[in-house]
């Protein structure tokens, strides 16, 4: 979903309760929560939120102002590589009490990724027993959904900011006419060694020393798209399918998985052609 129909929706009072927030940067998702935040709690006329004036909308800062409303909480990384168990519970607990002053709740964990899986546990709950008299909404920010438990993922709605990493046109052009010329290879010949080539040409590309990094899977995807412009329909499917599964793979990395690993076995999973045994 896009950001702007999501902004509709909570005007209209039919915004899902859990929200996943993701791409784009740290900066921009922390936007989308304000707004979303100040959409659903605004004191004006629906047709008017966010009004950006109501003494609802002008306490409300997902940015860590200074500005304080007690029915919208920013849950921050508490540890520095999680967010502990400890700290979400006391978050939540604010949840299971009625608005003080709004109409509604918003919460938001700034930093979703790095919860903890108890952590990620005691937020499910809350998401699973909806406040029964008013409305309360969770906003989970993240560089990518998939940085998060497929759980947490089965039970909010995704919206996605764009690209995390803003990509620079000469390394992506660079990448797409490699490629490309790897898989005219194969396409003319069927050699399995053209798609590892393929693969060797995408990991020779970047730096992939970061687990976490989203920029040389971004990159690596832009450039397939790229490359299969000009390929007949079968084939241009094969490579934007592919394309979609390296945007996936982040969380692969995390699990200790080599990026050759990875890339060989989509390459081969998307665009291996069987091809007839001949008869002797």
């Amino acid at each position: 979903m896009q950001a702007s129909a999501a902004i509709e929706m909570a005007r209209a009072g039919q915004l899902y309760p859990a929200l996943i927030l993701h791409g784009g940067s740290l900066d921009e998702r922390r936007r989308l929560a304000t707004e979303l935040a100040r959409t659903l709690l605004c004191g004006a006329a629906a047709e008017r939120r966010p009004c950006n004036d109501c003494r609802h909308c002008r306490r409300i800062d997902a940015a860590g102002g200074e500005r304080f409303h007690p029915d919208f909480q920013v849950l921050e990384r508490d540890l520095r590589t999680v967010t502990s168990v400890e700290a979400t519970k006391r978050f939540v607990e604010t949840a299971q009490v009625t608005p003080f002053e709004a109409r509604g709740q918003v919460f938001v964990i700034a930093a979703a990724e790095s919860l903890s899986p108890g952590a990620a546990d005691a937020l499910l709950k809350n998401l699973e027993e909806p406040h029964e008299s008013s409305p309360r909404h969770f906003m989970l920010l993240a560089p990518s959904q998939f940085d998060l438990s497929p759980t947490l993922r089965s039970r909010s709605l995704s919206i996605y900011l764009g690209a995390t990493a803003r990509l620079e046109e000469e390394p992506v052009d660079r990448l797409a006419g490699a490629a490309a010329a790897r898989l005219e290879s194969y396409w003319r010949s069927g050699a399995a060694v053209e798609l590892m080539a393929t693969a060797s040409v995408i990991e020779a590309s970047a730096d992939w020393k970061d687990p976490r990094a989203e920029r040389p899977w971004a990159q690596a995807a832009a450039a397939l798209v790229r490359a299969a412009e000009p390929l007949e329909p079968s084939r241009r499917r094969r490579l934007l399918d592919l394309a979609a599964a390296l945007l996936e793979a982040p969380p692969l990395r995390l699990r200790g998985i080599s990026p050759r690993r990875i890339l060989e076995a989509q390459v081969f999973r998307h665009l291996r052609e069987r091809r007839p045994v001949s008869a002797k």
